[in-house]
Order: C-alpha cells, then sequence, then structure tokens
C-alpha cells in the first residue's frame, strides 16, 4: 500500500515536471533594443522584463550604442530567434527602416517607445512621454525667468523623433515672446556633444540661456558653462539625478522629468492590447512629462525615475 502511495506521488511529480516544463517552453521571448545605454532606458527595459516575467514569459535587452548598423543586427537577431515582439527605441528615425520592414516580413510585430519612427506603417504602436509637452515646460519655464526676453542657444539632435517633437513644443512655446534664438546646434544628445558644442559657442555668442533637448547634453552645457565662469541658465528634459544634484546651485534651471517605469508598464500593456484585439488603440500612447526645479527638486532627488 505505502509502495502504491510513493508510486502515484512519484507519477504527480514527473506529471507536474513535464508540465512546468511545457510552460516554460511556451513562454514567448521578447526583444528590446534602445539606442543607448542609460538609467533611464534600463528602467524602461526592466519595467517590459517584469511585466513580461510575471507572464511566465522572458525578454532579450541589448543596447545598440548608438549605432544603427548595429540595431538592425540586432534586429536580425530577434527574428533568428523568432521573438514574438519587439519594443524599439530607434537609434536613426530614417535609417532604421530596412530593420522594421524584415520584422514585418517575418511578422513580427513592433512596438517603439521614446522616440518615433518614420515609417509607423511597420509598426503596432508608440510608447512615449508627451515629448511636446516636455518642451513646453522648458519653455515655460525659461519665460518666467526671462520675461523681457532672452538670447539663447538651442541643442537639438535632429535625427531623433522625441527631441525633434521636444523643440517644437519648446518653440510653440516661446514664439513671438522676446526668446531670440541665435543659433541651435546638434549636441549628439550626450555629454561629451553638449560640453564642445557650448565651448564653441560661447567663444562667438553672449547667451543668456540654452535649450538643451536632454539633460545629457544639457550636463555637457553646464559644464561648459562653468569652465567659461558664464551664468547661462540651463534647460533640459529627462529628469537625471545629477540633474537635480545641481538645480538648487541655480544655473540649472529644470528638467522637464519622464517617466521610464510607466512607460515600460505601458510597452508591455500595448503588447496584450495587440495579442488581444489585432491593434493598438490609440497608436499613440502618451505619458506626462513633469517639471522638477528648485521649488520641488527635493520632493524627487535620490528616489530615482519614477
Amino acid at each position: 500500500m505505502t509502495k502504491r502511495i510513493l508510486g502515484l506521488v512519484l507519477v504527480l511529480a514527473l506529471a507536474l515536471a513535464c508540465m512546468s516544463s511545457f510552460a516554460l517552453a511556451e513562454g514567448k521571448v521578447f526583444g528590446v533594443t534602445y539606442w543607448c545605454a542609460s538609467e533611464f532606458f534600463e528602467v524602461i527595459g526592466d519595467g517590459i522584463k517584469t511585466a513580461a516575467e510575471a507572464d511566465g514569459n522572458s525578454v532579450i535587452v541589448y543596447d545598440a550604442e548608438q549605432d544603427n548598423e548595429k540595431q538592425i543586427q540586432i534586429v536580425e537577431d530577434f527574428i533568428t530567434q523568432g521573438v514574438s515582439a519587439v519594443f524599439l527605441n530607434p537609434v536613426d528615425k530614417d535609417a532604421i527602416t530596412p530593420a522594421l520592414q524584415l520584422l514585418a516580413d517575418a511578422g513580427i510585430p513592433v512596438i517603439v517607445f521614446d522616440a518615433g519612427v518614420t515609417a509607423t506603417d511597420l509598426t503596432v504602436g508608440f510608447v512615449a512621454t508627451n515629448n511636446y509637452q516636455a518642451g513646453q515646460l522648458c519653455g515655460e519655464a525659461m519665460l518666467e525667468d526671462f520675461p523681457n526676453g532672452a538670447n539663447i542657444a538651442i541643442l537639438n539632435y535632429p535625427v531623433n523623433g522625441a527631441c525633434n517633437d521636444r523643440e517644437a513644443g519648446f518653440l510653440d512655446t516661446v514664439a513671438d515672446k522676446g526668446i531670440n534664438v541665435l543659433v541651435t546646434m546638434d549636441a549628439s544628445a550626450n555629454l561629451e556633444g553638449g560640453q564642445q558644442v557650448v565651448s564653441d559657442l560661447l567663444q562667438s555668442y553672449d547667451l543668456d540661456a540654452i535649450f538643451c533637448i536632454n539633460d545629457q547634453c544639457g550636463l555637457g552645457a553646464y559644464a561648459a558653462c562653468t569652465v567659461a565662469g558664464k551664468d547661462v541658465k540651463i534647460y533640459g528634459v529627462d529628469g537625471m539625478q545629477e540633474v537635480m544634484d545641481i538645480i538648487p546651485g541655480g544655473m540649472y534651471r529644470m528638467t522637464a522629468a519622464q517617466s521610464p517605469k510607466k512607460i515600460g508598464a505601458a510597452c508591455y500593456q500595448a503588447y496584450l492590447d495587440y495579442e488581444a484585439n489585432g491593434v493598438v488603440d490609440p497608436f499613440t500612447v502618451e505619458v506626462d512629462a513633469y517639471r522638477i526645479d528648485e521649488t520641488n527638486v527635493a520632493d524627487y532627488s535620490g528616489k530615482g525615475y519614477q
């Protein structure tokens, strides 16, 4: 009798093990690739991964290192591995099109996040901060600081759709309000580019302020102004901790912060909507930006991305 019970227990254990293995085999695999490594994108990737793993799925995450050709190779690898969907933040909104076509031909849905692509017809959804709103927040802050007008520079990054939206929101907000844009320069959206560009600009222009399409080039601008001994006010986008550390000093006036945790969760939910309904409705899912400045920086500093 005891042997019979033990035998039944063993059979049950084997059955459960087989069921577990079958469930694991049935789990989906998702690919995530973003244009460059940063805490912001890592938080988004972690958000997608956490949500997917809770459903018994797995996620592969790759940094494209600001190299479009590398990102295309990453996509080709995703296709080879037979992923169920790709969550993509493009290095270049135009040059990524061949990779999007490869995914479409393979029947793999693509959800783009943070920065848009030109070939939206090859994707099923777009999840991002309301980047136009982020630019508006920077414009509003600058107008508060310079009610009588200012001579400014803009550091942009034209190949990136999100950065273009931020610039558009800023320009529309300050239009015809005394903000004189003396020069607009591509600073590659990174610290080194921001520092080099602003170091050069300060030799030719007397600037009151600089609008930066992200905090990384904003930190470079801050470094250049500090070295040159110039009190130029800086306005950026992202909500980086390094920026929150210097906002109390008064030169870096504010950052329009993003919520990568919400973006990551919204990305995975967009996939679930597509899986259930064959469409992401609405196609564009926007997450609000919010302003961090000297009045509220203590509420956010040290707490990581929201």
